[in-house]
């Protein structure tokens, strides 16, 4: 089966199994998790597995028929892969639109319609009512499979009609093992400082393998997470003050992305969702309570958002530190 060769997620695979072979495949479905850990190839693999033609229901998707080849390699007729630039606001209403009024016209080559639509917290607020519209009530050859990295940032009321599925990045040892099968040239020593500074994340560490900017940016995150699991103030100022005089807008942001990606990960190391294979991550999840660790998130998503809507990265990495400070104390 198709799903063997996605990492981890057991639980995620076995939901879409069950869509599957129980013949109650949700209209839309929203697949959530962090950049880079393979939300797009699952939403492949979830319309492969609708209009897989393998005889055998609990073989879906299958990978070797025509339709799963087709999807696999972007080509089939009756699924559509949409997305926009990665920047806040940039999947506009005129994209949805479209895509709302081909949705009425029948499949051309089987019994759905499937859109993918990447990246949905990247649509504007216009872009997400014209989706309800037809989330709401959606034609019934079509399926809707929709990803996004943080639930918070996609309507309650798309969110109240799709079956939601969230994604976790695999274990350090598995990322290495799926990179020795991709980056055949790298050695060993590369692939596993990639894992770990990608924490997991394959697509991470793919960036991490191929541009040396996304290095130093995964890098810098994982020091300004530490600088804030070891209270040191002064240090998580000069880490942000890179990336904050001069600098691209979207680079404070993805930095912002890799401590949250950080602290989602201690978060599941002290719930014992991922293997607690690295000493140092260990001892620090000891350090903070849940509770924090959640308050921590919570204020990188401030911070984003504040970075979002224009305010001076100045102001908001300072206000990111103070809110930081208050948790700590």
């Amino acid at each position: 089966m198709l799903l063997d060769h996605f990492y981890s997620n057991d639980k995620a695979k076995q939901t879409l199994v069950n869509f599957i072979t129980d013949g109650r495949f949700p209209h839309t479905l929203l697949l959530e998790g962090e950049d880079g850990c393979g939300k797009t190839a699952f939403a492949k693999m979830a319309a492969a597995g609708l209009l897989c033609q393998s005889a055998s229901v609990s073989h879906r998707p299958c990978g070797k028929c025509r339709n799963c080849r087709l999807i696999l390699s972007d080509t089939h007729p009756d699924v559509v892969l949409a997305e926009s630039e990665n920047k806040a606001n940039s999947f506009h209403v005129e994209k949805v639109r479209e895509i709302r009024a081909d949705a009425y016209i029948r499949p051309n080559d089987g019994e759905y319609k499937v859109y993918i639509l990447r990246n949905i917290h990247n649509m504007t607020e216009q872009a997400q009512n014209a989706l309800l519209k037809i989330i709401e009530e959606p034609p019934a050859q079509v399926v809707f499979i929709m990803t996004c990295n943080n639930r918070a940032r996609v309507l309650p009321t798309i969110l109240s009609r799709a079956a939601v599925l969230a994604l976790q990045i695999c274990s350090e040892q598995q990322c290495i093992d799926a990179l020795e099968q991709i980056c055949k040239e790298s050695s060993g020593e590369q692939l596993a400082q990639a894992a770990q500074l990608a924490g997991g994340n394959i697509g991470k560490a793919l960036d991490i393998l191929q541009d040396e900017k996304k290095l130093k940016l995964s890098c810098d995150a994982q020091r300004a997470a530490q600088t804030i699991c070891t209270g040191q103030e002064f240090e998580l100022l000069c880490c942000l003050q890179e990336y904050t005089s001069g600098k691209k807008r979207e680079d404070f942001l993805e930095l912002m992305q890799g401590i949250r990606a950080y602290f989602v990960r201690l978060i599941h190391l002290k719930n014992g969702v991922v293997p607690q294979q690295e000493k140092e991550k260990v001892q620090i999840k000891n350090r903070f309570s849940t509770l924090q660790a959640m308050q921590i998130l919570d204020i990188i998503d401030r911070a984003v958002l504040r970075a979002l809507q224009n305010v001076s990265l100045n102001l908001a990495a300072a206000a990111f530190c103070a809110e930081i400070k208050t948790v700590l104390q």
